[in-house]
């Protein structure tokens, strides 16, 4: 893609403050790639606020953690998209907190924009028809030399493991898979309890109120909850299940930091050649 295109010409039509953000966000995704995220976040938390003012009720914390979470948890952002956002925002975080941005990761998150951006219009127009082209890299000011080359393969390939260790970790904490239909998973679980009810009911046992049952989808980490069903006391299970989640944020916080010095290793070793 020549630098005088652009990948989201068609978000004019829908949203100028997110088209400018986009459109800037590209122009530097080489020679500032900071830049480019500090870009990126903002498009990112102009999308969250405004489908937040159309179609969440109530007051919403303008953090754009909260508001991401919040969206998410109410059906309106999906699972994948809320993961594109969610990683553009950690990444434009460790940027304004003074960590080093490469150009594969700003390039990665870029793409991820451009992917989001369909779906956006889509949701603040409905019945909008956008055919979406596929994303073309913009090209580099200059070329690229070998070393450069190599730099960003390794960097390419710590992103992707990452992106596989995330995905992983998430899907260990959902009750559904991502392609899986949550009414239809939900009915079928009710299903299930009532028909162990008959069984509990046959053998003399005490059972199962179905109803009774929070089947809650862990849309967000701050989503698990306790279940009382079994006659546990419900405060000590909540705090069981806050504590727990405290330990995987802690770890997740700790391999996110890991993550983000191992990039800055690799940038530095660039520099001292």
């Amino acid at each position: 893609m020549s630098n005088n295109e652009t990948n989201f010409k068609f978000l004019e039509r829908f949203d100028k403050r997110v088209a400018q953000l986009a459109k800037q966000a590209e122009k530097y995704v080489h020679t500032d790639p900071d830049s480019c995220m500090f870009k990126l976040r903002l498009m990112v938390e102009t999308m969250a606020k405004k489908l937040t003012n159309l179609q969440m009720r109530g007051d919403i914390s303008q953090d754009l953690g909260a508001m991401l979470g919040a969206l998410e948890r109410g059906g309106i952002v999906p699972r994948r998209q809320a993961d594109s956002m969610h990683a553009i925002r950690r990444d434009g975080n460790a940027a304004v907190h003074g960590s080093p941005t490469p150009v594969p990761t700003a390039m990665r998150r870029l793409k991820e924009a451009h992917k989001i951006s369909g779906w956006f219009c889509k949701m603040i127009k409905r019945g909008s028809k956008i055919q979406l082209r596929e994303f073309a890299p913009p090209e580099p000011p200059t070329p690229v030399d070998n070393q450069t080359k190599s730099l960003h393969g390794k960097i390419d390939k710590l992103e992707e493991s990452i992106e596989q260790r995330r995905i992983a970790t998430r899907e260990s904490l959902l009750m559904f898979g991502p392609q899986e239909n949550v009414k239809e998973v939900t009915r079928r679980i009710i299903e299930e309890l009532k028909a162990l009810d008959n069984v509990a009911a046959a053998a003399g046992e005490p059972t199962i109120d179905a109803d009774f049952v929070a089947l809650v989808m862990a849309m967000d980490l701050e989503q698990i909850e306790e279940d009382p069903r079994h006659g546990g006391n419900s405060r000590q299970a909540r705090r069981e299940a806050e504590q727990q989640l405290d330990t995987i944020k802690q770890h997740l916080a700790e391999r996110e930091k890991a993550f983000l010095a191992e990039r800055t290793f690799l940038l530095e070793q660039r520099k001292s050649l």
